[in-house]
């Protein structure tokens, strides 16, 4: 390994190295400016070292330049360049973080935080004149810190907006995260390809080597990621799928965009669209101990159960004919249930909340209607039943999974549920005698 090199003849003292870069050429130092006593980062480049090229010296001329007109928060400063005896070195300020390759244990809100400030950064670069592209934005190359402050460092493949890029450097940027236009003249949607492939990863824990596996054989561009991803809102899913599209008229046009589409779309799968009206009361907020709403939403369909199931079994005479129209009537409304779980999925009109709840509330109240005046009051509570049984059913294996997406103990859960239940079966069975 190489010896520290020895600045403080240019006003800095190497602490330790924070990596390295063989085929650049570069090593990276955490070091403190001896005037200020402030910590920066020193990323020296070696001409000389073995294995470097005039790329990395052109890559590093460009980043000084770069650097110097830039100016935001989620963008490390450029403080000075040194030259040294074997190469020279950028100085840059120094921020507490790791990168986000080695961020783990992230909640979803915490992920959307974090896109919604790259994007932010994104922004600011296509606002200058000509736009910036990064050209190499990954997760190596994002920094996060303990308060979800996100920085981009690292651009030395930087470039302008429909800049052609030169045969030579065809090959620059990290395989996985480039889409096709990088090669011959990058613009506004060059980043947001390989953010949603750092999305990607982030989310899934995979590399963009192990995403290979999942393009599809005609496009090395296209990433069949859906599958990974099931478990996330479909409207992420759809925001997602956007940014990695290979042709550029199927992307987003810029950050700009892309930030305002973001922008109201949640990465926890909304459940008013995909179970039943019950649901709504599970879309507050869940804390660890469980949220005092679900048990009370879980209390109140056991409860219900057994009721219907008291009141049935006194009013309504055990027939064949009855128990055959209380099953259709619980086929009628899981079909049409699932029914609105596509529609719903597919349709960003149909899947709001107004809708989602007109259908699943109208659709039992019509059929329980239908079946009180065609074929009688018995009937009808026999149908009622059912559809209390089947919305609990519903209600609870959507919770169930919910909670377990959001990080919960299975076997805190579970707990929950069942004391919940039964507290909500005996009391269920205590109004039951009153009928």
């Amino acid at each position: 390994m190489q010896d520290i090199p020895d600045f403080t003849e240019y006003g800095y003292q190497i602490r330790e190295e924070l990596g390295r870069n063989r085929e650049g050429g570069r090593i990276t130092w955490k070091a403190i400016e001896l005037s200020t006593e402030k910590l920066v980062v020193i990323k020296q480049f070696c001409f000389a070292t073995v294995g470097s090229s005039w790329s990395g010296y052109k890559a590093y001329e460009r980043e000084i330049k770069l650097l110097q007109q830039l100016d935001h928060p989620g963008i490390p400063r450029y403080l000075d360049s040194l030259e040294t005896d074997n190469g020279f070195c950028l100085v840059q300020e120094y921020k507490d973080t790791v990168s986000l390759q080695a961020k783990q244990d992230l909640t979803l809100d915490q992920i959307k935080i974090i896109i919604t400030k790259i994007l932010e950064i994104l922004v600011y670069l296509q606002q200058q004149t000509p736009p910036i592209i990064h050209c190499d934005l990954k997760p190596a190359n994002i920094l996060v810190d303990d308060r979800l402050n996100v920085y981009v460092v690292d651009f030395g493949l930087a470039s302008h907006s429909n800049q052609e890029t030169a045969v030579s450097s065809v090959l620059k940027g990290t395989p996985g995260f480039i889409p096709p236009e990088q090669a011959i003249a990058p613009n506004t949607a060059t980043d947001l390809y390989s953010l949603g492939v750092t999305i990607i990863c982030l989310l899934t824990g995979k590399t963009a080597l192990d995403l290979q596996q999942f393009v599809t054989p005609d496009n090395p561009y296209q990433l069949k990621f859906k599958p990974l991803l099931s478990h996330l809102n479909p409207k992420f899913i759809r925001w997602l799928t956007k940014m990695v599209q290979p042709k550029l008229r199927d992307r987003f046009k810029n950050a700009t965009e892309a930030l305002k589409s973001l922008d109201s779309i949640d990465l926890t799968p909304e459940l008013t669209t995909n179970t039943s009206w019950f649901s709504l009361l599970a879309k507050q907020s869940w804390n660890l101990n469980f949220s005092v709403v679900g048990r009370m939403a879980m209390f109140g369909l056991s409860t219900a159960s057994i009721l219907a199931i008291g009141i049935t079994a006194h009013k309504v005479e055990l027939s064949l004919f009855n128990l055959v129209i209380a099953i259709m009537g619980a086929i009628v409304i899981t079909i049409i249930e699932m029914g609105v779980i596509v529609i719903s999925n597919s349709s960003e009109e149909i899947a709001s909340k107004r809708n989602i709840t007109a259908i699943v509330v109208a659709i039992p109240t019509f059929v329980v209607i239908v079946a009180g005046l065609i074929l009688g009051i018995q009937e009808a509570i026999a149908i009622c039943c059912a559809i209390v049984l089947i919305q609990a059913i519903t209600f609870a294996y959507f919770l169930a999974n919910y909670l377990q997406f959001q990080g919960f103990s299975m076997q805190r859960t579970t707990i929950n549920f069942l004391v919940t239940i039964g507290l909500g079966i005996v009391c269920g069975l205590g109004l039951a005698q009153n009928f």
